[in-house]
């Protein structure tokens, strides 16, 4: 074994690393998720999780490739003087294989998931609770195709050609031995190929062209949505006062449950004329910081302080996905509540990845194939698809796939994975529970 330590380092951290790279055979499942999503149009929060989870480790695995190989570089650039003979092929050897292994991992990737849009931007969105930041997807793609790298690969490959004996001979030692073998296994995959080059390249510079000119729009778009949509939402009759009073709202509070869905509605405002239905809106209760522990819900510190006493809800606004107080939720005309049919470890894990979007920004574009942004009924899908018998499919409403607060409401009053708790406000001023409660949420919504 070679006596440099950058060396010895740099094996010792190839042998840890290899395992982590992404293989076909280990990831039948998340290839299988991304072809779904691509006939569906969007991942659902299973698959999102998957796909992200892995796509997280292989960047984690890229990162530390890179780490490795700038360790190396000052050892076997071209006119180095720290390093000659035996030790310089050593060098070149480990380094060589990193790239190979870089070069492989981010073929594979980009073949695996540049074939469809949806694909592509999903593993561009910020993913911050998988430490994700955004476009990295795009950035693996630029480094694959970016002109000079591959010029100084193809470089490597003909040294490492011109050095093959030299090479073979560190099969011999007990730890080079093992960089040889991986280097190898590497080799098959990442052989010069013009044609392939080419394609990826001019296919990448087309997309850049035209995600720029995207980028811009959508920023302009969603700037009008923002602008529109918090204008609407502050338009009601500020001298009315609400159905729900204070004592109705203290018979609801005795009536709630750790992950319950709050649905509601306002009778005075704008935002009615334009989201479907008679029940707009949905926020999770998910309970006080006592009820939460005793349930064992998983959260960082900084957001077990910001949802202590009195937040309860976790509602998105337009202000943002933030913890809010009951009563803040309760200052409406009308409300629903609805529990899902899940057992309390379920209810648990619900609650636990809900919070984790607690801080994100409000969408006013309403687009549900994306988790970067969230709208209210998109804190309740994110949360529960998929836990138990909850599946939640989206339907395309104005170009958008989405969920409404009255497709919430269908499962409950189908008795399928939610049932209904109570209903205030529908019709008259009345709270009623049990099977009256079911009655007069179908006729609120259904029956009008």
């Amino acid at each position: 074994m070679s006596t440099n330590p950058a060396i010895r380092r740099a094996v010792h951290s190839l042998q840890s690393i290899a395992p982590a790279l992404p293989r076909f055979d280990a990831m039948r499942q998340e290839l299988s998720d991304t072809e779904a999503a691509s006939k569906r149009g969007y991942f659902n929060p299973e698959e999102d999780d998957r796909v992200r989870r892995v796509f997280s480790k292989y960047l984690t695995a890229r990162a530390a490739l890179f780490t490795t190989l700038r360790d190396l570089e000052p050892l076997v650039v071209r006119g180095s003087k720290r390093l000659e003979g035996p030790e310089r092929i050593q060098a070149f050897t480990v380094a060589f294989c990193t790239a190979c292994m870089l070069v492989r991992s981010g073929r594979f990737v980009v073949d695996s998931f540049s074939g469809e849009k949806v694909v592509w931007r999903k593993l561009d969105e910020a993913a911050p609770r998988f430490g994700i930041p955004r476009k990295q997807f795009t950035s693996v793609y630029r480094s694959l195709t970016r002109l000079r790298n591959v010029l100084i690969f193809q470089e490597g490959i003909r040294f490492y050609e011109s050095h093959r004996e030299e090479i073979e001979k560190l099969r011999e030692d007990a730890e080079l031995g093992s960089v040889v073998d991986m280097l190898e296994a590497e080799i098959p995959f990442v052989q010069p190929d013009p044609a392939y080059y080419s394609g990826k390249i001019i296919r990448y510079r087309i997309h850049s062209f035209l995600r720029r000119q995207q980028s811009g729009l959508r920023a302009v778009t969603f700037s009008l949505f923002k602008l529109s949509g918090s204008v609407v939402a502050e338009i009601r009759n500020q001298w009315r006062g609400k159905r729900v009073t204070p004592r109705v709202r203290k018979r609801l509070e005795g009536l709630l449950q750790a992950g319950d869905v709050i649905v509601t509605r306002h009778d005075d405002a704008l935002s009615n004329l334009f989201l479907p239905g008679f029940w707009p809106h949905g926020a999770l209760y998910i309970g006080s910081a006592e009820e939460r522990d005793a349930l064992g819900v998983q959260s960082t510190e900084d957001r077990r302080c910001r949802s202590a006493e009195p937040i309860r809800v976790l509602e998105a606004r337009k202000d943002g996905v933030l913890f809010r107080p009951l009563d803040d939720t309760f200052q409406v005309d009308a409300c629903t509540i609805i529990r899902p049919r899940l057992s309390a470890e379920q209810r648990r894990d619900a609650i636990s990845r809900a919070m984790e979007h607690e801080g994100k920004l409000y969408d006013f574009e309403f687009d549900f194939t994306r988790d970067d942004k969230l709208v209210c009924t998109e804190v309740i899908y994110r949360a529960y698809h998929g836990i138990g018998p909850v599946q939640f499919n989206l339907t395309e409403r104005t170009g958008r796939f989405c969920l409404s607060a009255e497709d919430l409401l269908d499962h409950a009053v189908d008795g399928s994975a939610f049932e209904v708790i109570a209903v205030y406000g529908a019709r008259g001023n009345r709270l009623v529970t049990g099977d009256r409660a079911v009655e007069a949420l179908r006729r609120s919504y259904r029956d009008r």
